[in-house]
């Protein structure tokens, strides 16, 4: 992280605290009229087989190969359910790469564009991708496109910055889950790359539209978390010539600063976790590139089952979840559940 980056997110604290007062109030009215309610959380079935992507890793953290449809255990409301389908070889996704291109990464663009690259050019035939930014508005970058197109996607990636004071992050996670992934069916994946802070004064999406949204999707969702850094360069820095500078940042603001690194944390890790993907934090903005090779290793030893309900599904019904590996011992990520609209 560079200097600049708690420099600017110490000045936006302020706004913060304008926007938590005011603007989501602004905001929930906004999503309320527009009818976001309508595609929150929801899963649109068109049959009743339902598709669950499962991700099992040892004890290091490593993927698990060669498990066998007889291994896994998958309960729907605490009902055990009848596998209909499986597959452990690698099934084409579409994958969103959804980028922060705030002011608290501006001298990190040319990192963020070499680790996006290095994962696109391991992707699979069959896969594609979009890519997304967000900063004070949210941008597509580049709509569907084939994966084997990488002289595209790689113009694409070398986007010209468009930066700014504040971090519309819900609302480019909401409009990549309901804009971009409604276009496309099978398997869906967005790789998301923040420090999780919200920044925008009058978003239409908050955390809990965001996260509804992308379970509605059927999404997963892999983190590559920058809290880590920043607060490791916080800590650095606050005893330092940084204090000297900012010689009028009170305990108190540093104080509502840490707190707003944990809760960005916080909220990653639950996005990660309720759709099935993982969150990862790089303490060091090179170790970009190993995060993204981790998550295109997962990608590639996923196992997709699918089953069809003994219950019948019925309108906005939520249908809890859980996904069980024999024998036990392994870490295994799949979403937690779904609400259900047909």
């Amino acid at each position: 992280m560079r200097y600049s980056l708690l420099l600017l997110l110490f000045l936006l604290l302020p706004l913060q605290a304008t926007h938590a007062q005011s603007g989501r109030a602004a905001s929930n009215a906004q999503v309320s009229s527009g009818g976001a309610e309508d595609v929150s959380d929801v899963i649109r079935v068109r049959t009743d087989e339902v598709v669950v992507p499962v991700s099992v890793r040892d004890e290091r953290g490593a993927p698990v190969n060669g498990l066998t449809e007889d291994q896994f255990l998958i309960y729907e409301n605490g009902v055990r359910q009848e596998i209909r389908s499986f597959n452990r070889h690698r099934v084409p996704a579409n994958i969103i790469l959804l980028l922060d291109a705030s002011g608290s990464v501006f001298g990190e663009m040319n990192l963020i564009r070499e680790a996006a690259k290095s994962f696109v050019k391991n992707l699979s035939d069959g896969d594609h991708v979009s890519i997304m930014q967000f900063a004070d508005r949210v941008e597509v970058l580049e709509d569907w496109v084939a994966a084997s197109d990488l002289k595209r996607i790689q113009k694409a990636l070398d986007w010209r910055y468009h930066g700014g004071e504040r971090t519309t992050f819900y609302e480019g996670l909401y409009r990549a889950a309901t804009d971009q992934l409604s276009k496309v069916e099978g398997r869906r994946i967005i790789i998301l790359l923040t420090d999780g802070i919200d920044t925008a004064q009058r978003s239409v999406a908050s955390f809990a539209d965001a996260l509804g949204a992308v379970r509605g999707a059927e999404a997963s969702v892999y983190v590559v978390s920058l809290t880590a850094s920043l607060r490791e360069e916080l800590n650095r820095r606050v005893g330092g010539r940084f204090r000297a500078f900012l010689g009028g940042v009170s305990p108190s603001e540093l104080s509502r600063y840490r707190a707003m690194i944990d809760e960005a944390e916080k909220h990653l890790i639950e996005i990660a976790e309720a759709t099935g993907g993982r969150i990862f934090f790089p303490h060091e903005m090179e170790d970009l590139i190993p995060a993204y090779a981790a998550i295109s290793e997962e990608l590639r030893t996923q196992y997709i089952l699918t089953y069809v309900p003994k219950k019948s599904l019925s309108e906005g019904e939520w249908r809890g979840l859980k996904v069980l590996v024999i024998p036990g011992g392994y870490e295994v990520a799949a979403r937690a559940g779904f609400r259900v609209r047909r």
